[in-house]
């Protein structure tokens, strides 16, 4: 039987983990009250993750020598651009939203 390497394994796991992060979110958003309380819901959810997140960056940035340390801060600014622009999208929509709801 032909073994899986760690690698594969663990993108099939991040993978996986994505698709149930996207299909939680889908779930969570029907059984919400209104966009708005799912909107909340989600920047306060977005707080804790960044948070967690720059904690294990730290740690990540600090343990790594010059090569490793150069993809990670590489993964870094990818990482920080895509936030840039979902942030961009998410204030344009709720900004659109709410321009529409006092017309």
């Amino acid at each position: 039987m032909n073994e899986v390497p760690t690698l594969v394994e663990h993108l099939k796991n991040l993978a996986q983990g994505y698709l149930d992060a996207h299909l939680a979110l889908q779930a969570q958003y029907r059984e919400m009250e209104s966009p708005q309380e799912f909107f909340v819901e989600l920047r306060h959810r977005e707080e804790a993750l960044l948070s967690r997140f720059r904690r294990v960056q730290k740690h990540l940035l600090a343990s790594l020598e010059d090569d490793e340390l150069e993809k990670a801060i590489e993964l870094s600014k990818i990482f920080d651009e895509i936030r840039v622009i979902n942030e961009f999208v998410i204030q344009t929509l709720v900004g659109e939203e709410s321009e529409t709801k006092t017309d």
